[in-house]
């Protein structure tokens, strides 16, 4: 009996060892380890039910928050891009109007100076045309003054005629008609 004896003593005294170093410090070794399995329990639910939910939102924040800063710096850089293009396409507005303005100049210069020349054409028209009529109408003139003066001379003549011979006659009506025709 000694020999059972002894393993359960080495056994107590492992244990009341063990008793008593937690037993001095005031610790109840089986409340202890009561307490240990319900911090478990408690950190496994926790882990489980709040921990790994709260996780999954922090890391879906963390990516949207992120997304909203890619789509920022792509929303700045279409931005400036869009500022550019719109600075370049108010230049070439700007210099197609210029175009456009220098060819309105330049096509109402090319009108202005088309209807000069135009108007100097029916100018020079009117000209030659209020020539012609003067010249038409002088001849007409001379031709009405040739035939009053034929019959001015002829009056003449018959009165001057009648006091003359005949050759004396014929003479003065050769002569007439040569002054006529020459004039």
């Amino acid at each position: 009996m000694a020999a059972e004896t002894q393993p359960l003593q080495t056994e107590t005294a492992h244990e009341s060892g063990v008793v008593g170093v937690l037993g001095t410090l005031g610790i109840n070794g089986q409340l202890l380890i009561a307490q240990l399995i319900n911090f478990a329990i408690i950190l496994i639910v926790l882990w489980r039910w709040v921990y790994k939910p709260l996780l999954a939102k922090m890391d879906e924040r963390s990516k949207k928050i992120s997304d909203g800063l890619v789509f920022a710096k792509e929303s700045k850089k279409a931005l400036n891009d869009a500022e550019v293009e719109r600075d370049q396409i108010l230049r070439e507005a700007k210099a197609e109007a210029h175009k456009l303005t220098e060819k309105a100049t330049a096509d109402a210069e090319k009108l202005r100076g088309e209807k000069m020349v135009q108007a100097k054409t029916e100018i020079e028209k009117v000209i030659v045309e209020a020539k012609q009529q003067i010249k038409m109408e002088r001849e007409a003139s001379f031709a009405a003054l040739k035939g009053e003066i034929a019959e001015l001379v002829t009056m003449a003549t018959a009165k001057v005629a009648s006091s003359m011979d005949e050759k004396a006659q014929r003479g003065m009506i050769a002569s007439a008609l040569k002054d006529i025709e020459n004039a």
